[in-house]
This record gives C-alpha cells, structure tokens and sequence, in this order.
C-alpha cells in the first residue's frame, strides 16, 4: 500500500513538471516568433530607408546638374535651354515633396513602434535636412533663372538700342560722305564750249559791240551750250579745226595748242589747278 502511494506521488510531480515545461516553451515559441517579426519590420524598415536615401541624394545630384545646364546657357537667350531646367526643377521639387512625405509617415511609424531606434530617428532627422536644403537650392535656381531671364531681355534691350544708334550714326555717316563727295564733284565740276565766232555770238557767250572790245559772258547766255565736264579728268581737249583760239580768261602759262597727226588743234592742260583757277567756264573759237 505504501509503495502505490509513493508511485501516485511520483507520478503527479512528473505531470506537473511537463505541463510547466510545455507552458515555458509556449511562451518561447511566441516571444521568438514576435522577434522575428519585428526583425523582419526593421529589416523592411531599414530597406525602405535606404532606399529612400538614395533616392534624396540622386535628387541633390540632379538639382546640381540643372545647376550646371543653367549657368552654361551662354550670353544668347537660349529659351528652350531655359525651359528644359524650369521643367526639370518641377520635377524634381515633387519627388522631394513625395519624399518627405514619406519620410513623415515613416517617422510617426517608428515612434508608434516598439523599436525606438536612435539611430534610425537621427538618420529620417539629417533625410528631412537634406530635403530642406535641396529645396532652398531649387529656389535660389528659380530666382536666377528669372534674373537672367530679366537681365537677358535688358541685354537685348540695349544691343536693339545700340543697334539702331550704330544704325543711325552710320546713314548720317554715309549722308556726310555723300555731301562731302557731292560738294568734291561740285567743286571739280567745270564746262567748256567750241564753236564758230557767230556760234558763240548767238549763244550769248561773246558781245561784240559797234568799236568795241568783244565781251567774254557779260550778258545772258545760253548754258546748254556747255559741255559739261570734270576738271580732275580734262587733260586735252581735241577739236576738228585747224584754226583754235581761247576767248576766256585761263593764265597762258597754263595750257598749249599742239596739232595732232591729222593737223587739227587740240588743247592741251598743263598746269590744271592754274589754268581753273579763275573761271570754271572755258570758251573756245573754232574756224
């Protein structure tokens, strides 16, 4: 009887012992199983992070690219150059508010979790930082493509003004020039006249009265009769008559009456600044 009791006694221990081994296990089994859950949420968390990471900094990367599209547009108003950096800039001021979004929600994630990570709290802190400065970089570029966009438009502005001031200067220029050469021609311009004594008579280019001298162009004359001419070019003046004489007032010592082959009188302009020097007009008698 003895020895039952003592096989009962033994047997209730050994019962209570396996059932407080089982309940210990089972709470293992969970707490495990919890861990790995949350290891599984921080990996997940930590991918997403880093991830989102990359994307912030190739975003820097590409602001600083726009950057240089920008300051290497050139001294020309290159609009499409200008509205491709505009474009590109929207783009990437909306992937940074899409980013910070998303850096928020994470944040609130982490802090409503159990896994209190300061160093995931500081990294979503220096993300956020990033976010601010590379919007303030997009601002600082939108202000300077505005400016250059102005100063561009008051460079145009002056080079139209210089423009139509060098315009201006060159037809006065050119005016002057021609007054100049016009008033040069008018200077150099001269006329001469041949013709038999009572050709020239009745053209009005000699008066002769009853014993009187004969008068060189005292009185009206007929100025079509002239031919008109240009001293700088007159060297000889050539006639059909054997027979030439000078009715104006040229110096003799600056010209000569020479014969061609045929023996016909020509006239020839030795000294021409002297043999014009009184009278633009040349009168000349031919028999």
């Amino acid at each position: 009887m003895k020895k039952t009791f003592i096989c009962l006694g033994l047997g209730a221990l050994l019962l209570a012992s396996c059932s407080g081994n089982q309940k210990q296990l089972d709470e293992d089994s969970q707490r495990i199983a919890q861990l790995s859950a949350e290891y599984q949420e921080a990996n997940s968390f930590n991918d997403s992070l880093m991830l989102l990471m990359g994307d912030i900094y190739t975003g820097l990367d590409s602001i600083n690219q726009q950057e240089g599209l920008l300051y290497n547009i050139g001294q020309g108003d290159n609009v499409d150059r200008r509205q491709e950096v505009r474009q590109n800039l929207a783009n990437i001021k909306a992937r940074l508010n899409a980013n910070r979004a998303l850096l928020d929600k994470m944040e609130a994630q982490l802090k409503n979790s159990n896994n209190q990570n300061s160093v995931l709290t500081k990294t979503i802190a220096q993300l956020k930082a990033h976010i601010e400065q590379q919007d303030q970089k997009i601002a600082q570029l939108e202000n300077d493509l505005s400016s250059a966009r102005g100063q561009i438009e008051q460079l145009n502005t002056q080079v139209a003004e210089t423009q139509e001031q060098v315009k201006a200067e060159t037809a006065a220029k050119e005016q002057a020039q021609q007054e100049t050469v016009a008033a040069e021609n008018a200077a150099n311009t001269v006329y001469y006249a041949i013709g038999t004594n009572k050709e020239l008579k009745k053209n009005g280019l000699l008066e002769k009265k009853f014993l009187g001298a004969t008068k060189v162009l005292q009185g009206d004359f007929n100025s079509s009769y002239f031919t008109k001419g240009d001293r700088r070019n007159i060297t000889s003046i050539p006639t059909q008559s054997k027979k030439l004489k000078v009715w104006s007032n040229n110096p003799k010592n600056s010209y000569e009456i020479t014969e061609n082959a045929q023996g016909y009188k020509v006239l020839k302009i030795t000294d021409p600044a002297a043999f014009w020097s009184l009278s633009p007009y040349l009168i000349l008698q031919v028999d």
